[in-house]
């Protein structure tokens, strides 16, 4: 099934509006933020819950966290690597995030389009691109690693994930986060 021309650029304008608005967003909104007229939103998508359901999968998408991620320069020092590594992640977290939370979870659920069965895999599949663009960033300390790169990538977006900031809570500093993943959780004596 080939998808509509105007697809992406309604969903991207979209996005943040679920994101404001939850499922209160109207297709004329959307219509509006994306400048087309509000039939292109159903000529695109058969009805709201779809559109939401695409701006889900857009959402969870890796591909702009990869491409950040391995436009990072390797000669720089692992630990401002790894800084701005963190701050690519929690904001990919960030955005999944706030989908979810405008997205109640007791909306009745949608057949999975054709094509497209297991989300779950998706996901998995966008997760391990983003670790494999970890692992190189550790790649050229490898024999200073006290475990594999690919170990210390697994481990650090556990960490950073985890700690996406999810509204009023705390978060911990990146840069303290770095530095528990180089040095350790005791201080220096």
């Amino acid at each position: 099934m080939t998808q509509h021309p105007g697809h992406a650029v309604i969903v991207a304008a979209a996005l943040p509006l679920v994101v404001r608005h939850g499922t209160a967003v109207t297709t004329s909104m959307v219509a509006r933020a994306a400048g087309v007229p509000a039939s292109a939103v159903f000529t695109a998508f058969p009805d709201k819950a779809a559109l939401l359901e695409a701006c889900a999968a857009a959402a969870l998408r890796a591909d702009e966290a990869v491409a950040a991620l391995s436009a990072i320069d390797l000669t720089q020092p692992l630990e401002t690597r790894l800084t701005s590594a963190a701050a690519h992640l929690r904001s990919y977290a960030t955005r999944v995030l706030l989908l979810a939370d405008a997205i109640p979870p007791n909306r009745p659920r949608l057949p999975e389009p054709r094509g497209d069965s297991d989300r779950h895999a998706r996901h998995e599949e966008e997760l391990a691109s983003l670790r494999e663009a970890l692992t190189t960033l550790f790649e050229p300390e490898r024999e200073f690693l006290r475990l594999p790169p690919e170990t210390l990538a697994r481990v650090f977006q556990s960490m950073v994930l985890s700690d996406a900031p999810t509204g009023p809570a705390e978060t911990v500093p990146t840069e303290e986060l770095v530095s528990l993943v180089l040095w350790g959780a005791l201080a220096p004596p």
